[in-house]
């Protein structure tokens, strides 16, 4: 038993290596970003939640996703949202923040058959695009919000109740997430991200850290480099 976890757990730690590298270099992001941060601590080996970056015409696209499940299974399916994500930005050079939640929702259920089975796996998450011509900020968000601080003043924008992939079905020329703009005239942080941070227990009682409290974090640290 002892051999056969072991080369399980070998076999995992490979992959890990894999999905490592699909994940975006910090180089190219701080290329393009002076100050950011991300905050990556996979729960098992392999992580069900992904980050992903990509430059379009001088657009900025950013995404924190969540996806169905930990570990092996989450990690399949976050392989499967940066292949797509791959292609609706990078490939078809789509850089509106709803549209391509919704093709990634369209991406995902047709990758699954989910038209076909009883496949419901999906994945949350935020996606910002940054026009630093334009200066404004478009979010788009499937159960994920986004926090941002502007001259000292928090804001949340709530996303979207639907998650990407799953039963949901898009009509012909139905948008289904909500685009967001966001006008930044003075430095403006934003802060993309999973339910991870805020669902660990702690405390005394033992209970989730929550999302008040990350909000209270981030602000507190807003002005830190």
């Amino acid at each position: 038993m002892d051999e056969k976890n072991k080369d399980i757990t070998d076999s995992i730690n490979y992959a890990r290596r894999i999905q490592d590298a699909t994940l975006p270099f910090e180089e190219r992001i701080s290329q393009s970003l002076k100050e950011y941060f991300i905050l990556y601590k996979p729960k098992d080996i392999v992580s069900g939640d992904f980050y992903w970056f990509a430059e379009v015409d001088g657009k900025q696209v950013l995404v924190a996703a969540d996806c169905t499940g930990h570990g092996v299974p989450g990690a399949f399916m976050s392989m499967i949202g940066n292949d797509l994500l791959n292609d609706i930005v990078n490939v078809r050079k789509i850089t509106a923040a709803d549209l391509i939640l919704n093709e990634l929702h369209k991406g995902v259920r047709y990758a699954l058959k989910q038209d076909k089975t009883e496949n419901r796996d999906g994945m949350d998450l935020a996606l910002a695009v940054i026009d630093t011509k334009n200066r404004k900020i478009q979010y788009a968000g499937a159960k994920n919000p986004l926090v941002y601080i502007q001259n000292n003043e928090l804001f949340l924008i709530k996303a979207d109740r639907l998650a990407i992939g799953g039963f949901q079905e898009e009509q012909e020329g139905e948008h289904l997430f909500k685009l967001n703009e966001i006008a930044f005239s003075s430095p403006c942080m934003f802060y993309l991200f999973t339910d991870g941070f805020q669902d660990q227990f702690g405390g005394a009682k033992g209970k989730k850290f929550g999302i008040k409290r990350l909000q209270q974090l981030l602000y507190e640290n807003h002005k830190k480099p």
